[in-house]
């Protein structure tokens, strides 16, 4: 547990001097810490997660606990909430089908395909999904850590490239695609931002929880 907060107190801090970079991420660059300290003093994963579980218990607290900002901008979203459905949902379906279609053209496992089709979802749903479904649950951490770390890190240029100056659309677009890791990042751009993409993920979640089983068992 010290070396995880200690990791992520020093990755804060890094990413505060840079200007909020995202190549620097706080939880990228965390993360890397922790296997480089792993690797250089031959610690077991499993001997560090004795210490480190209790914070993945947080895990699901920390992300109930984003309804605070939604709600602080209820009355806002109410007044979107058509435009937000649509992209929700057209978002949601293109992020499925491109991946799990790719993966299925290439020859994949079921088990890769399960993990693939919960990748957008924030990781307590995407874990309990994938468990459900008989998947493999570290395979589907691994895609969803992936999933997020990309889009907290590509997702600020993209924005620029774009010229996507309103917060709530670049708020809800990553939530929608990087759940909590790009909903961390969107609080440090600003807390409309923040609010949009805590919005987004969460929807993005409950969707995924529906459709994605229907999918499966129409499919499998």
């Amino acid at each position: 547990m010290l070396l995880t907060l200690l990791a992520y107190g020093l990755a804060t801090w890094l990413f505060s001097r840079s200007g909020h970079f995202p190549l620097l991420n706080p939880v990228l660059v965390a993360t890397a810490l922790i296997i480089l300290c792993l690797w250089l003093f031959d610690i077991d994963y499993t001997r560090y997660m004795q210490g480190a579980h209790y914070l993945s218990l947080l895990l699901g607290p920390a992300t109930v606990a984003l309804a605070v900002p939604i709600a602080m901008h209820g009355r806002t979203i109410k007044k979107r909430l058509r435009p937000i459905t649509l992209a929700l949902i057209v978002s949601s379906l293109v992020a499925v089908c491109s991946s799990v279609g790719l993966a299925w053209l290439m020859g994949a496992d079921r088990a890769i395909l399960i993990g693939l089709s919960v990748k957008a979802a924030t990781m307590p749903i995407a874990l309990e999904l994938a468990d459900s479904l008989g998947g493999v649950i570290p395979l589907t951490a691994a895609f969803v850590f992936f999933t997020g770390i990309l889009g907290a890190t590509i997702g600020p240029f993209i924005f620029k490239w774009m010229n996507i100056q309103h917060d709530d659309m670049r708020g809800l677009a990553m939530g929608v695609t990087s759940h909590v890791i790009g909903t961390a990042s969107e609080f440090k751009h600003s807390q409309e931002a923040g609010s949009y993409a805590s919005l987004g993920m969460s929807l993005n979640g409950i969707f995924t929880a529906i459709v994605i089983p229907v999918l499966y068992y129409l499919l499998f």
